[in-house]
């Protein structure tokens, strides 16, 4: 986002030596999401750890981490293992289809970094093949902020684990993720991941979606999808896209198609500005969530993202604030797969 007020700088050069801020992060001792310190704006927290009172807290302090079940514990069975325990429902998903839309400014590179080192997405396909207490069949695609397609890695449009180890599929992210940082071809003030995602599942033709598959989509931006401030009439400068926003509910309602209208087949992890923290706008009037200083701000709010996920079903929609820092992208996203997504995973019955 911040490419699209670097253009901008020529009216503050007296005053600025640059106009990138960076983005605020979390400077609390107690990082969110972990045991004892505050739970995450979607209410959730680390692996293994439940938001109470908004407080994460260790719901089985003589086990070690990993993810806890939650919801009905009618038609289960439980197991016990490394992860403590868990509720199972073998009546649920055992299929997970996943599209990463992933910004591609260039103020998104630390997030990009953070959230494809390997040690970090290996954890995030590990919690993802635990799901529902294990043996999930799941696969990972990776697309931009606008209209890129998918980011082909060895002529593979994405990456299967039935094909592919663990290793091999955080290896593939990463070549992914590079490719959209790589890209930075979209115009200033038009980044739309959730628009772009839906146009790329909707048109695709390589089968990457299964009818027995919860559909997952992953957000992670420091602006809004085509968000009012960003068009022309939204903020003081007269400057932005010229693409008009499409309404949350065409969007929806295309994505729920996907999935035969069923509302638990759609879930979305969404980690961007938090509409909600006010802290401030930048020189043109443009909100920020985070990093705001008259001049820029470092993460914008997210409204229409943090609208869409709230349209989703019971735990479908999981929200994280980027302003928490760029090591909490992968924490983040690693919380609502072990909770959010581990839930919506176990009250999906596929079709027949």
């Amino acid at each position: 986002m911040r490419r699209l007020h670097l253009g901008l700088c020529w009216m503050c050069l007296g005053l600025f030596a640059s106009c990138a801020g960076s983005k605020a992060t979390n400077k609390d001792s107690c990082p969110i999401g972990s045991e004892t310190c505050a739970c995450t704006t979607g209410g959730s927290c680390d692996p293994g750890l439940e938001c109470l009172s908004n407080i994460c807290v260790n719901p089985n302090p003589n086990h070690g981490g990993g993810g806890s079940g939650a919801g009905n514990t009618s038609s289960t069975t439980t197991t016990t293992g490394t992860g403590g325990s868990q509720n199972c429902h073998p009546e649920g998903c055992q299929a997970i289809d996943v599209v990463f839309a992933l910004d591609g400014s260039g103020s998104m590179m630390e997030e990009i970094s953070a959230l494809s080192a390997s040690q970090a997405f290996t954890q995030i396909t590990g919690v993802l093949a635990g799901v529902n207490c294990g043996n999930i069949q799941y696969r990972i695609g990776v697309t931009d902020d606008n209209d890129g397609g998918w980011m082909q890695v060895g002529g593979a449009p994405w990456f299967d684990s039935q094909q592919m180890t663990q290793s091999e599929i955080a290896s593939a992210f990463a070549a992914a993720a590079a490719q959209v940082a790589a890209g930075s071809g979209t115009d200033p003030g038009c980044e739309h991941v959730l628009t772009s995602a839906k146009n790329l599942l909707v048109n695709d033709a390589t089968g990457f979606l299964r009818p027995d598959a919860i559909l997952v989509l992953v957000f992670v931006t420091d602006v809004d999808d085509y968000g009012a401030y960003d068009q022309l009439n939204g903020n003081s400068c007269g400057i932005g896209c010229t693409t008009p926003p499409p309404p949350l509910n065409t969007l929806y309602d295309a994505l729920l198609a996907l999935k035969g209208n069923d509302p638990k087949g759609l879930a979305t992890v969404v980690v961007a500005g938090d509409p909600n923290v006010a802290n401030g706008v930048n020189f043109c009037g443009q909100p920020g969530s985070c990093g705001c200083n008259g001049l820029d701000c470092g993460v914008f709010h997210a409204d229409r993202l943090f609208s869409f996920a709230g349209m989703l079903t019971g735990s479908n929609g999981y929200f994280g604030n980027l302003c928490s820092g760029a090591a909490s992208v992968p924490t983040d996203v690693q919380a609502a797969f072990a909770n959010n997504i581990n839930l919506a995973c176990q009250t999906y019955i596929p079709p027949n």
